[in-house]
């Protein structure tokens, strides 16, 4: 019988549970609104480090948490894509999506500046790719960053998939210690008037004689299936969906012949997540249009998706592998903390000129996904919208969906310099990228998604 994908949640299970415990009793969590993911996933790796010596037959794989982490990430879209709601597409959500794509297109340029300028004097064994991990790894996920530097490996990029792991990992430590600070900082200014003191100290667990929150109303009769395995049954129909499209565009594309081609094709496995959000919004175009979607309950979703990125948020954590980060310190340090503090500059310069309400919900939340993934940001806006109440959640969601297309040309220019090397394709890219941020500001003034400062 095999046991490693048992033991793999077994252990982010007791993670978990650990965490929720310390919340529970140490004033530091509380406080400072740490999520119990985020510790969970520090208590994770730690048990990893203690296994590899004592137990090493039982130690969890960190392949298979990466695995864990692309495959949550798509359950935790599809559950808030398929929730309820009067649009689907909404000024803000499309501002949400040109933000995204505006943090990604200045995380690659900072990344792949940085990588040329060492290139060209102190590394020059560099792979002209390496800095563009850091937009992968930060702005979408270590799984996908992990992904894409396989990819490249084939094309000469030495320990790519690591590196792209790393630059993933860094990204969660980013959104951590840093993004929690910012959250407080957010808090003291006043930017959450309507958020009562003591929900944000909250130590975990409900007293006794409190009020339990319903996280879901039934929508099944039980005697034929319960309502939260038709719900997950509903969620495994769209991911078998998204499955079979993207392996049909990559058969296309692999018989369109090229080495691009089929190379593209292989890079669309790692955004699955976001074909199978656009899947979900149609599913639940149809619901509507049917006037059926009463057989789907928000609060269940809502359960589903926060459940997700309670799990997926440990898991990514746990896959980090500290030896691989020691090799390329200097050069990851460098982009990151350049490109993270120039990318919380950029969310709150935008964010005060397109959005009217809601203002640091959508801030911390797109921060948390620019640094992380979008479970990152979910766990950051969590703690000041535990029920996601706010849009903000749902504007996160099908923003990062909307910003695969509005973002395919930037994809389409990350992966020239792996495909040409010579020094004029590189600095060509680069102003590539230069010219493709002016077009997305150019189109934010056109659509009156960016105006003079706002909030």
């Amino acid at each position: 019988m095999a046991w490693q994908i048992v033991i793999e949640f077994a252990i982010l299970s007791v993670s978990l549970l650990i965490a929720t415990l310390l919340r529970a009793n140490i004033r530091f969590l509380q406080r400072f609104l740490v999520p119990n993911a985020i510790t969970a996933g520090f208590i994770g790796l730690g048990l990893i480090y203690l296994l590899e010596k004592v137990f090493p037959e039982i130690m969890p794989s960190r392949e298979i948490l990466v695995n864990i982490d692309n495959h949550l990430l798509a359950i935790t879209f599809i559950s808030i894509a398929f929730k309820k709601r009067e649009r689907y597409i909404s000024k803000n959500s499309l501002a949400t999506a040109f933000h995204l794509t505006m943090g990604y297109a200045l995380e690659g340029f900072i990344g792949y500046s940085i990588t040329l300028i060492l290139m060209f004097t102190l590394l020059p064994n560099l792979f002209p790719t390496f800095g563009m991990l850091f937009a992968i790894g930060f702005g979408q996920s270590s799984g996908q960053a992990y992904a894409l530097g396989l990819q490249w490996e084939a094309l000469g990029f030495v320990n790519g998939s690591t590196v792209g792991l790393t630059f993933g990992a860094i990204g969660f430590l980013w959104a951590c210690f840093v993004g929690v600070p910012f959250l407080n900082w957010g808090i003291k200014k006043g930017y959450l008037k309507g958020v009562e003191k003591r929900m944000l100290e909250n130590r975990g667990f409900l007293g006794r004689g409190a009020e339990k929150p319903h996280t879901g109303k039934g929508t099944t009769h039980q005697d034929v299936i319960a309502s939260g395995t038709f719900h997950l049954a509903f969620i495994g129909f769209i991911y078998l969906i998204d499955f079979f499209f993207i392996k049909f565009l990559v058969w296309i594309l692999g018989n369109i012949g090229g080495e691009f081609a089929t190379q593209f094709g292989n890079i669309l496995w790692a955004y699955h997540a976001f074909f199978a959000t656009l899947f979900a919004l149609l599913a639940g175009k149809l619901l509507d249009r049917f006037n059926c979607h009463h057989i789907l309950d928000n609060n269940t979703l809502t359960s589903i998706g926060a459940s997700s990125v309670d799990f997926l948020v440990a898991a990514a954590i746990m896959a980090i592998e500290l030896a691989f980060i020691v090799q390329y310190i200097a050069p990851i340090l460098i982009i990151c903390v350049i490109g993270g503090v120039l990318v919380m500059v950029m969310v709150i310069f935008l964010a005060r000129r397109s959005f009217h309400d809601y203002f640091f919900e959508r801030v911390i939340s797109i921060f948390g996904l620019l640094t992380g993934t979008v479970s990152t940001g979910l766990a950051l806006l969590r703690v000041i919208d535990p029920e996601y109440k706010t849009p903000a959640a749902s504007d996160l969601v099908l923003g990062s969906g909307f910003s695969l297309f509005i973002g395919f040309p930037l994809l389409f220019l990350i992966n020239i310099p792996a495909l040409n090397r010579t020094a004029k394709v590189l600095l060509l890219t680069d102003v590539g990228i230069v010219g493709y941020m002016i077009i997305l500001v150019v189109l934010m003034v056109l659509l009156k998604l960016l105006r003079k400062k706002s909030y």
